[in-house]
């Protein structure tokens, strides 16, 4: 893949800024699963599977099986992101979870003027999470520990984050709550400048106000889901409002719908999902404003067992 020096710094620079944010590693606030990229990143209080570790690590405790998930991201200018993420379970009331996000560019035309380029470049981001969530009654806990690292040209940089989180269930499963706090850290110099990180906290809801069982077994015949959270971007002083509609028919198709607000990047968000078994496979659709391209597509399959 090949880009100019300017279609790096749209990516980099220009991207980030237009969303008001101002601040690097960016990619650690892009949805990492289809699901979630398709109900509009409201995720922090229903999450509960492999990418727990991504969004709320007290979701850990609540997942019912062991889990695996590899997920592509295509966003901006074809930028391409890989997550793979795993839940094991720990003891009755834990467990614990593993991820690992990481972004490259690909080769880049490097130029100091206008003209025949002086040669390539590349970036790359890299993410590794381990968290650790449980349950305490009625309440979930969790936290996650990520080692970070940025390399830009021949330059790199590497740098810590902590997430925590609490969920809640309320009501026999009818209502859930949940909060967050994400990328508490910080990086060692890139160059001369330490790459500030997008330290967010997300405080949130999701009710379920429809469902139908089937009698015999408890499938879903028809399951409806709603949220909304509201995520608040600590460096760019910057606050979003995140709310997603999920319809589950016969435990097994699901479509979804999102929208985030003070987002000059994204708006609606669609998605579809599949579950058959132990296997799940989720698609989102992102349709970006004018001038960004697009669209994005974030493909994620999940094994359970």
């Amino acid at each position: 893949m090949k880009h100019s020096y300017w279609s790096f710094f749209l990516l980099l620079l220009i991207a980030p800024m237009a969303q008001a944010q101002e601040t690097g590693l960016n990619f650690l606030r892009i949805g990492a699963n289809a699901s979630a990229s398709a109900m509009g990143d409201a995720q922090v209080a229903t999450s509960r599977d492999a990418f727990s570790t991504y969004w709320n690590p007290a979701g850990l405790a609540a997942a019912t099986a062991n889990m695996a998930a590899v997920s592509h991201r295509i966003w901006i200018g074809d930028l391409r992101t890989y997550d793979a993420a795993a839940r094991f379970r720990v003891g009755r009331n834990g467990g614990v979870g593993l991820a690992v996000t990481a972004t490259d560019s690909g080769d880049l035309e490097a130029r100091d003027l206008p003209g025949e380029p002086a040669g390539t470049f590349s970036a790359q981001f890299i993410s590794l999470g381990v968290s650790y969530g449980r349950r305490f009654g009625p309440v979930r806990a969790g936290v996650t520990a990520k080692y970070l690292n940025e390399r830009i040209f021949d330059t790199d940089a590497t740098g810590y984050a902590f997430d925590a989180g609490l969920q809640l269930d309320v009501g026999q499963q009818f209502l859930a709550l949940g909060a967050v706090i994400q990328n508490v850290g910080e990086m060692s110099e890139l160059e001369s400048v330490a790459t500030e990180l997008p330290s967010t906290l997300r405080v949130g809801a999701a009710v379920f106000p429809f469902r139908i069982l089937a009698e015999e077994d408890g499938t879903r015949l028809l399951d409806v889901s709603m949220a909304a959270e509201v995520a608040h971007l600590l460096p760019g002083d910057l606050t979003r409002v995140h709310a997603g509609l999920g319809v589950t028919v016969m435990d097994m198709l699901i479509a979804r719908v999102g929208y985030i607000t003070n987002d000059t990047l994204r708006d609606f968000t669609f998605g579809l999902g599949l579950h058959y078994e132990a296997l799940s496979f989720d698609y989102a659709y992102l349709p970006f404003e004018d001038g960004f391209g697009g669209p994005g597509h974030v493909l994620t399959l999940m094994y359970a067992w």
